[in-house]
């Protein structure tokens, strides 16, 4: 690493019950990683999950997953950056052995590692993480738009799964993941999609939907999807809860569902994604590290837009 760099960086850590903006050492590179210099990062009900204690985690831990920055420096072997670089990062880190990985498709690795779970995450200065799961930001995207790829990446996956175009199919909930949602399928020709709000005053139809894509993991909300699809339809499961839902298997099997599950799709596409349509509607307010607290109440409290930190040293 260069000279210039300093050794000590701001990072929103969590120790225990305590989350703090502590001064820490700035990771080096190790062999086959990247150092990145973390420009705007995305908070996520995962970090608020961590936060709070609610997600099993490492400890000590610098939260956060979504971002995207600025190679600053190389580890050996890496010889497909350079400093200078603008990037994204996919939080998975997949394991490199397993059949989905030989299969290319590391971003549903189901022995990954995560970014701000099990290791040091990105709501800090700086970052160093495995070359692989780092990909070039184009240059009309802004970092913003970098570091809401991840969340792109978790939609665009229900793409994968065996609902069709002509079908009609419901978004379950009302927030920015919904929403998004919603307009990835209709990228993909899903024409005949509604969305419904959990408050709604007007109840879902009975057995009106050959699909139903949840965003809202609790059981009464299971409880209405489950009444709202026909027997034989699907619902697609994509959220990923702190705790365990309770789903009315009885009401399942009695209208013999399919339950499906949709993780994400490749991260090269959310990025190809984002370079064809504009979701800055979707974006919001952009907080300082040090006021962090402050944004995981902001995204927690509507989930309207997506709410991040900015991390760049001062």
């Amino acid at each position: 690493m260069a000279d210039v760099m300093p050794t000590r960086m701001r990072a929103v850590v969590k120790r225990g019950t305590s989350v703090t903006v502590s001064q820490v050492p700035v990771p080096r590179p190790a062999h086959g990683e990247v150092l990145i210099g973390v420009e705007l990062a995305g908070v996520c009900r995962t970090d608020i999950y961590a936060a709070k204690g609610l997600l099993p985690c490492a400890d000590p831990l610098i939260l956060g997953h979504e971002f995207a920055g600025v190679v600053v420096a190389l580890g050996p072997e890496v010889h497909r950056f350079s400093p200078g670089d603008r990037v994204a990062v996919m939080p998975v880190i997949p394991c490199g052995l397993c059949r989905r990985c030989a299969a290319d498709e590391p971003e549903c690795c189901p022995h990954h590692d995560f970014l701000g779970v099990g290791r040091h995450g990105a709501f800090a200065e700086y970052v160093a993480v495995p070359a692989n799961v780092v990909h070039p930001l184009p240059d009309h995207l802004s970092f913003r738009e970098g570091a809401y790829a991840e969340p792109v990446c978790a939609a665009m996956a229900v793409r994968k799964t065996a609902i069709h175009p002509r079908e009609r199919g419901l978004v379950y909930g009302d927030n920015r993941i919904a929403e998004l949602t919603k307009r990835v399928l209709h990228s993909a020709g899903f024409d005949i999609v509604d969305t419904y709000a959990e408050d709604s005053a007007t109840p879902l139809e009975t057995d009106a939907y050959d699909y139903v894509i949840e965003t809202r993991p609790t059981g009464p909300a299971f409880d209405e999807m489950i009444r709202a699809v026909r027997p034989g339809g699907r619902i697609i499961l994509k959220s990923r809860p702190a705790a365990p839902v309770p789903i009315g298997l009885r009401a399942v099997l009695r209208k013999e569902l399919v339950l499906e599950s949709a993780s994400y799709a490749p991260f090269a596409e959310a990025l190809a994604f984002l370079a064809k349509h504009d979701v800055t509607d979707l974006l919001g307010d952009t907080y300082a590290l040090e006021d962090f607290t402050d944004a995981f109440t902001a995204d927690g409290a509507g989930e309207e837009r997506k709410t991040f930190l900015s991390c760049r040293p001062r």
